[in-house]
């Protein structure tokens, strides 16, 4: 049976060179992008990485998120093949029309630690709401961010916009909090028809069995964007796009944080939860926030240089519709670091129990819906 106290202590101790130009990149074979894939029509699954030398963690931001903004757009213009901004976000929401609502999951586990480097970048996330509401014409209010396993500070809302609805973890000292979770009124509260079915049964720290359901917030949307970041995680490889989700999980046990998650189907968890129709059909893309990166989390306090990118930064977003194909590549630019350190190999056995579920394409080896992974740097 899974330690509980055992794993929040892990938790609470949490507190490339991939030099890439327009014509050259020195990386071995496996994470050799092929600079002349045309985004835009391949049938295989697309990575890109887009990488700003210029990018400063030291700068204002205004001047940061100018340049995050000509990463997002510069990417989103290369993996449409749209010319202009807001085409390129007409084809990524498939169907978008006025009224429609976005959900945008973050990953904001380490919010607690006031360590903006192993959060998903409030800079990034002000810029992709700014884009949906100056360029789509996305109401303000039809704008949901959620992580439901944290409290969202105020001064992180400031950051990203003021006027956009955040949901987040309930209080579970709050009577309030715990009758509108009970009575399932608050959009973080677990949807009873949208039950999540698992392979293997979840139980809590005391043996008991645990239903796993999607939020109502998923309910109400259209369109679902992923924001994960470039982290290993003390368990596996990577917490990228695939294990995003632990945190829009809600629980027949109203557990506010996915302790029982973590136990020993944790892989097939992963996939279990990407799986469900909601994630798979709503979401319409992965940005993932390779900005900063963290490779040592368990073991350091993240916001380190990274050897495998030229002792710098990753400095890099990186695109793709396909969360197995993208967390693949993340995957093995984590571990290559973590092998020039000769930090512990973590399993990435999640990878290829998702492929072979058909949630898509992993890097090193295809699951059952063929193809292969194409994965492409560009540089601003």
């Amino acid at each position: 049976m899974f330690n509980r106290r055992k794993f929040l202590k892990l938790i609470l101790t949490v507190t490339g060179f991939f030099f890439s130009s327009k014509v050259s990149f020195a990386a071995p074979d496996l994470l050799q992008p092929n600079m002349n894939t045309d985004l835009s029509s391949s049938a295989d699954s697309i990575v890109l990485r887009v990488h700003n030398f210029a990018l400063s963690s030291t700068e204002k931001d205004q001047v940061r998120q100018k340049k995050i903004f000509e990463m997002v757009e510069q990417g989103l213009n290369k993996i449409t093949g749209k010319n202009s901004l807001k085409d390129a976000w007409l084809q990524i929401l498939q169907n978008y029309k006025k009224g429609d609502s976005i959900a945008i999951k973050p990953n904001f586990n380490s919010i607690h630690l006031n360590n903006k480097n192993i959060i998903t970048s409030p800079d990034l996330l002000s810029v992709l709401v700014n884009q949906l509401i100056e360029v789509v014409g996305v109401q303000p209010y039809n704008i949901y961010l959620y992580d439901l396993c944290k409290k969202i500070p105020d001064s992180i809302k400031s950051q990203i916009h003021p006027n956009i609805r955040y949901i987040e973890r309930f209080d579970p000292e709050s009577v309030l909090d715990k009758i509108k979770m009970r009575l399932r009124l608050d959009p973080a509260a677990g949807a009873t028809a949208a039950e999540i079915s698992m392979r293997n049964s979840i139980k809590d720290d005391l043996g008991r069995p645990v239903k796993c359901f999607i939020p109502k917030v998923l309910s109400r949307v259209q369109h679902l964007i992923n924001v994960p970041l470039l982290t290993n995680h003390v368990f596996i490889s990577n917490s990228g796009a695939l294990k995003n989700h632990f945190g829009t999980v809600r629980f027949s046990n109203y557990s506010s944080y996915p302790v029982s998650l973590h136990g020993d189907f944790i892989n097939e968890s992963i996939a279990d939860i990407n799986m469900h129709p909601v994630i798979r059909g709503k979401t319409k893309l992965i940005i993932a926030d390779g900005i900063v990166g963290v490779f040592d989390r368990g073991e350091g306090e993240g916001g380190k240089k990274w050897i495998t990118f030229g002792n710098d930064f990753p400095k890099s977003i990186f695109l793709s519709k396909d969360p197995v194909a993208l967390d693949s590549v993340m995957a093995e630019h984590v571990m290559q670091e973590r092998r020039k350190r000769n930090l512990t190999t973590l399993s990435d056995s999640y990878l290829q129990i998702a492929a072979d579920s058909g949630l898509g394409l992993n890097l090193k080896r295809q699951g059952k819906i063929g193809g292969k992974v194409k994965y492409s740097t560009f540089t601003i």
